[in-house]
């Protein structure tokens, strides 16, 4: 198995949990403050932040400067939501107030970023994974790291916050991960 082989079967699972995710979730569910914690984030905000990360991430950053998905399908006006924002850096109470008003909608801008993702692992130089790139705001980085770290393992790290916040607002596991 390949590093780019390897990759690819772990955001494919990432992208079928986030898919999950959003699974039988009433609009308040979706964005609900999970226990009314003070510093809890919404599935709404997880989900669309770890989208928008993977987009800016695969497109901007390791296709150099190749236009976002998130810009091409003009979803920020469609959604209304922030144009260029993905989360990182927002405060809680930003975070908390972001509202998905189009689920259905949403969720095609999410399919679009996982099949461009698959795209260009499909066809990626695997030399071209040891470039250095630099991702804000933790530095430079091989791109191969910018897909484990960023995505993978980032990703990861907030499909186990949305499994714990379907619990605390009350929707039933997925079982997925």
């Amino acid at each position: 198995m390949t590093a780019i082989d390897l990759v690819t079967f772990e955001l494919g699972r990432l992208h079928k949990a986030f898919d999950a995710a959003l699974e039988g979730l009433t609009p308040d569910q979706l964005h609900q403050v999970p226990a009314a914690h003070p510093a809890a984030n919404t599935i709404a905000w997880g989900v669309w932040h770890y989208a928008r990360t993977e987009d800016n991430v695969v497109r901007f950053i390791l296709q150099n400067r190749r236009p976002i998905v998130w810009q091409e399908g003009g979803y920020a006006d469609k959604l209304g939501l922030p144009p260029i924002a993905q989360g990182t850096g927002m405060s809680t109470a930003e975070a908390q107030a972001l509202r998905i008003k189009d689920l259905g909608l949403f969720r095609e801008y999410v399919a679009r970023v996982w099949a461009s993702t698959d795209e260009y692992l499909a066809t990626v130089d695997p030399a071209a994974l040891g470039a250095t790139v630099t991702i804000k705001p933790l530095g430079t980085m091989p791109a191969i790291r910018a897909l484990a770290q960023v995505c993978v393992s980032h990703g990861f790290t907030h499909v186990g916050e949305i499994a714990l916040a379907r619990t605390l607002v009350g929707a039933q596991t997925t079982g997925e991960a």
